[in-house]
């Protein structure tokens, strides 16, 4: 159990680090270009502004999630082999696999679908 959930977890912060914190700054800046631009030809920008505002929230809530995700898993490696790492897997891992996963799952639905690193659900179901 506990070698199966350290792997998934790894597994999850190599996807966030390496794949989905980069598309979400990339995302993040066509906002930030979006909103200057708009403001530039004197527009109202307040829902570009607000959007902006979301999905930055987000990856901030994202990359607190993989900080604690890393320390948790690091601290969990450092338990003792058996039933204490397999509940220390259980209790402290999982929760913060769960953690990660719900922004990264809300900036799925937010994120253009061309900076998204991987297939979409959409792209799974309708265009295999």
């Amino acid at each position: 159990y506990a070698k199966a959930i350290n792997i998934e977890a790894r597994t999850m912060i190599d996807m966030a680090s390496k794949q989905f914190l980069p598309a979400f700054i990339k995302y993040t800046k066509t906002l930030a270009d979006t909103v200057l631009a708009v403001k530039e030809a004197g527009v109202d920008a307040a829902v570009q502004t607000e959007a902006l505002k979301e999905v930055s929230a987000l990856m901030a809530e994202t990359k607190a999630a993989l900080d604690n995700l890393v320390k948790t898993t690091a601290d969990a490696a450092a338990k003792e082999e058996g039933e204490v790492q397999a509940t220390y897997y259980h209790t402290e891992v999982v929760p913060a696999m769960d953690a990660l996963r719900a922004p990264v799952d809300k900036l799925e639905m937010i994120v253009d679908k061309d900076l998204w690193p991987m297939p979409s659900y959409g792209d799974l179901i309708f265009e295999v």
